[in-house]
């Protein structure tokens, strides 16, 4: 259930584009909840090696470089746990770390494991329930090789504790593979790692496609039950299929809004999707711009009839759409203001000029 790799092995291009991803919400992060909290903590489960083979950096030296670098200078304590179980890889990483940390400031406290993701994080989180304590703002990259080793018990004692964070790496590919194996121990393999036995109601779907959409699924209700908030990204590979999925899970909807922000940059046209195949054939898309049409028919269906204030419609584009909040203002409700699809008015006593919903302003739409 792990793909075997050398120690260092050539970059995907999928696996760049989950780099960027991270950088850009790791980035995001890191001065929102320093300016809340005088420790934060990063983990990174499966931390590889540090380098590819191609000397493009592996997670934890962009995390470590990316903190070092913020344009904020990040004054909190930052603790980085990196695990890694292969004994190369881990003494590579070592290697890497230990050349940069002379360039690391002194709030930065770098801890280095070797072993098991679960074990380790099982450890540390029995080691602070022991004492009634909660772990600090975390945010967690669990980023395995396969699927053994991520048993969605220790996903759920992380998200716990209110202010954590995780991105999973959901092996899509491989637990597909291996979901009709005879063998009862990779069976309670994928038990644990979904935490429940219903991801077997795929197998008696009839296409590829349902049940594929039944794993994704599966998963991402369980994460609905220990987080407020859950976001998918999909990778596929050089054949155009489903590689893995990147779920996201917050009980904060900043921090869901950061993490879209970052996956569009992704994803400019708000699929949620990246494929190595199409990036081979260096096609572009035809769209110049997202599907603003059909923002504008979730907001509709969601608010047709309503007087709701500005802040509520922000909210639902973020909670509950692929959209961001900079997407509904300009594109959805001045146009529809202007054709009287909705009237914005304000009860205070602050003149608004048309065209513009700051907040307080209240929309009375009308009925659909």
């Amino acid at each position: 259930m792990v793909k075997k790799l050398d120690t260092i092995w050539d970059i995907d291009p999928h696996t760049k584009i989950k780099h960027l991803i991270l950088k850009s919400y790791w980035q995001a992060w890191l001065p929102i909840m320093a300016s809340h909290s005088p420790r934060l903590v990063y983990i990174d489960g499966f931390a590889g090696p540090g380098v590819y083979k191609g000397g493009e950096e592996g997670s934890p030296i962009i995390v470590l470089k990316s903190a070092r670098d913020h344009i904020a200078k990040i004054k909190t304590e930052v603790v980085f746990l990196f695990v890694e179980k292969d004994p190369p890889r881990f003494n590579h990483l070592k290697q890497m770390i230990d050349e940069i940390r002379p360039t690391l400031p002194l709030n930065f406290k770098i801890g280095l494991e070797q072993g098991e993701f679960d074990e380790k994080v099982s450890g540390l989180l029995d080691k602070i329930e022991k004492n009634k304590k909660l772990l600090a703002p975390c945010f967690a990259f669990i980023d395995p090789f396969g699927f053994s080793d991520t048993p969605f018990e220790v996903v759920k004692r992380l998200m716990a504790n209110p202010r954590c964070e995780v991105f999973v790496n959901f092996m899509f590919e491989e637990i597909n593979r291996f979901k009709s194996h005879p063998n009862q121990k990779i069976g309670e393999h994928l038990d644990r790692l979904f935490g429940t036995a219903g991801w077997r109601e795929a197998l008696n779907l009839n296409t590829a496609e349902q049940q594929r959409r039944a794993l994704h699924d599966t998963y991402l209700v369980q994460l609905r039950q220990v987080a407020t908030y859950v976001r998918s990204f999909k990778m596929l590979n050089k054949n155009n299929g489903t590689d893995y999925f990147l779920f996201f899970a917050s009980n904060n909807i900043t921090g869901l809004e950061k993490m879209k922000e970052a996956m569009w940059k992704a994803d400019p046209q708000g699929e949620f999707e990246f494929s190595d195949y199409t990036e081979s054939l260096g096609l572009m898309n035809l769209f110049d711009e997202p599907n603003f049409e059909l923002l504008k028919g979730q907001i509709i269906a969601k608010f047709s009839g309503l007087e709701v204030p500005v802040e509520t419609v922000r909210e639902f584009v973020i909670g509950e759409t692929a959209f961001l909040a900079s997407h509904f203002k300009t594109q959805i409700l001045k146009p529809m203001e202007d054709v009287r699809e909705l009237e914005a008015l304000r009860k205070d006593a602050k003149p608004r000029r048309k065209g513009t919903y700051a907040d307080g302003t209240w929309l009375k739409f009308a009925m659909f």
